[in-house]
This record gives C-alpha cells, structure tokens and sequence, in this order.
C-alpha cells in the first residue's frame, strides 16, 4: 500500500510521550487537505493504543500501521484525512 500513498506531512514525534504525538499529529491534521496521508513517526509504546482511540472520535482514518519502521522502536501511522467540517 505504500507505494501507492504520497504523504502531505510528515510528524516526527520520536523521543516524546503521550500526549505529544497525539497533540503534533491533531495540529498537522489541521494544516493538510481532506484526503490527504500524514505520517506520524513515534517512539511511545502506548502510541498505537492511543491512536486507536483518537482516531475512533474523529473523521480520519488509520490506513497503515508499521511497528519497527526502519528502526526498532520507532512506530509508523499513515492517516487519512477525514471531511471533519462539523468537529
């Protein structure tokens, strides 16, 4: 799937704890077009979990999930803008 996904942005929030990545994520969402990919870049062990749960109360959706991207360690989300005209 990645080939064929361009990323708008890109959040590196490695080296930080819940609630950063969730917080730089919901900024970066706000700066890019509905339909657009961001990739968010993290180190938290709690990130997928809290991911999950943000993601169910919003219109953008997870589409890929990598554990160990490039780097043990480091997690990668790739999340599709939703039309979140009414949040």
């Amino acid at each position: 799937m990645s080939d064929q996904i361009v990323i708008a942005q890109q959040v590196d929030a490695r080296g930080t704890r819940c609630p950063v990545p969730l917080l730089r994520a919901k900024q970066a969402l706000k700066t890019i077009a509905v339909g657009d990919y961001l990739e968010v870049l993290a180190t938290d062990p709690s990130a997928k979990a809290d991911f999950d749960a943000m993601l169910r109360h919003l219109p953008h959706g997870l589409v890929e999930y990598q554990q160990g991207h490039e780097t043990p360690g480091v997690d990668r989300f790739v999340i599709l803008k939703g039309d979140d005209h009414d949040q």
